[in-house]
């Protein structure tokens, strides 16, 4: 494989396998369909025309989107806080801390939606560009400031550490430009960070902004450096928030076991949507028929003439019994991701004594409440090097608090376990399992209706 500039790292790609699913499944209906054979396989002899009817006809039961919405609004029922000895030019960057209208709430929110989704996100604090020779006064009078971009997983496709640590990482960009006097273009970019510094490379023929002649567009591919500059901290500016750590820079998404389940309801829907329509259209069968010069006219108003005694012509419908297993296989597979996500929500104690169970019962320590944790010192970090920026020393950023009073009880997340199994064993019915799981906070109000 041909190395430059844009080639994933082997890290990356061994995670990229799983993030292709779980986004295809977030994309909804338009991304599966559009996935085609990668999670729909055509069946052996199935013709292609065949196939795309079939497609056409399956819609997808986003239970994996669900579960991250509702997953995602248990810690920001209050808003994200600053603590109280953070300086005041760290409070002037929140309410709008990544200069597009994100206050620090909502942008942690999004944060934690992709940590959630793929494993682990990361948080770049960046700063305009100066005018060279610029001190730190001039550049606040013109309203320059450091801000928050969230970089996500699949966007980081490199990165090296080296003994003084983080010390080269690499960012696909795509960047909007004005093409015309009316239009826009897409500009794909790749930036490298370095400390003390960065790179910006483009295709040849992308465009540029230094005169570069573009190459031949029938010849390969060739990355060429179109910018580069310095910045004043001695570090790559970036903080990577995990939510299931499996080493440096690399992590598994903690909702994949839930994306399986929503792909095999996802091909389980297309079979039961193919089944329906051969169940809905009979086929007709005929028997020693006397057929005119113009074939056997059906209708009203109609005579069919048999020959022989054993003439026959009739409808041949599906039994129906496929279909109800089918449907039965859907709704154990809903029920099965409505719950999903408890596992994130559940308080872990392990062994302990009957006083430490005491105590854990009164705290939060679920697996949810550790991803948010690690998301209030990252965002802590990031605030930091924003400090910095500003020419603070990082405590002046203070300390990021988020609500984590969310957890669900031992008691809880045995009952809730109790309760799937009756409604999979048909003790009890589905709108009875959905209330009892809501009433303990494990759904939202308008979810799995």
């Amino acid at each position: 494989m041909t190395q430059d500039v844009a080639t994933p790292n082997a890290a990356y790609m061994a995670m990229a396998r799983d993030w292709a699913l779980i986004h295809d499944l977030l994309g909804g209906t338009r991304a599966m369909r559009a996935a085609g054979e990668t999670w729909l396989p055509r069946e052996p002899r199935e013709s292609l025309e065949a196939y795309r009817i079939r497609l056409s006809r399956s819609v997808l039961f986003n239970g994996l989107g669900r579960c991250v919405q509702t997953l995602t609004g248990k810690p920001f029922g209050k808003p994200v806080t600053l603590s109280d000895d953070a300086d005041p030019r760290i409070r002037a960057l929140i309410g709008d801390v990544d200069r597009s209208g994100r206050n620090l709430t909502v942008f942690a929110r999004d944060v934690l939606a992709a940590a959630l989704t793929d494993g682990l996100t990361h948080v770049l604090v960046d700063h305009p560009i100066g005018e060279s020779g610029a001190n730190l006064a001039e550049e606040r009078a013109r309203g320059d400031r450091p801000y928050l971009v969230h970089i996500q997983a699949q966007d980081l496709i490199g990165w090296r550490h080296g003994e003084a640590g983080l010390d080269r990482v690499r960012i696909r960009e795509r960047v909007i430009e004005p093409d015309g006097p009316w239009g826009d273009r897409i500009v794909d970019q790749i930036r490298v960070l370095h400390p003390g510094g960065y790179e910006v490379w483009r295709e040849s023929g992308a465009g540029t902004n230094d005169g570069t002649v573009a190459a031949d567009k029938a010849t390969d591919k060739v990355w060429r450096r179109v910018r580069e500059g310095r910045s004043s901290l001695p570090t790559i500016p970036l903080v990577t928030i995990h939510a299931e750590r499996r080493g440096f820079m690399t992590a598994r998404a903690p909702l994949m076991d839930l994306a399986w389940l929503n792909l095999a309801h996802w091909q389980s829907a297309s079979d039961q949507r193919h089944i329906l329509h051969v169940a809905r259209v009979p086929i007709l069968f005929a028997k020693n028929l006397k057929a005119g010069d113009g074939g056997v006219e059906i209708g009203p108003n109609r005579m069919i003439i048999g020959e022989g005694e054993g003439a026959d012509l009739r409808f041949v419908e599906h039994s129906g019994a496929a279909i109800a297993a089918g449907r039965q296989d859907l709704v154990d597979l809903e029920d099965r991701m409505a719950v999903m996500g408890l596992d994130l929500l559940s308080h872990r104690q392990g062994q302990a004594t009957a006083t430490q169970r005491m105590i854990d019962a009164e705290r939060t320590d679920s697996a949810l409440a550790a991803i948010v944790r690690g998301l209030e010192d990252g965002l802590s970090s990031a605030l930091g090097l924003a400090a910095r920026w500003l020419d603070l020393p990082p405590e002046a950023a203070g300390k990021v608090s988020v609500h984590q009073d969310f957890g669900l009880g031992r008691r809880d997340a045995d009952e809730i376990d109790l309760l799937l199994k009756a409604r999979l064993a048909g003790e009890i019915d589905r709108p009875t399992f959905l209330a009892e799981i809501r009433r303990r906070g494990v759904l939202a109000e308008e979810a799995m209706e």
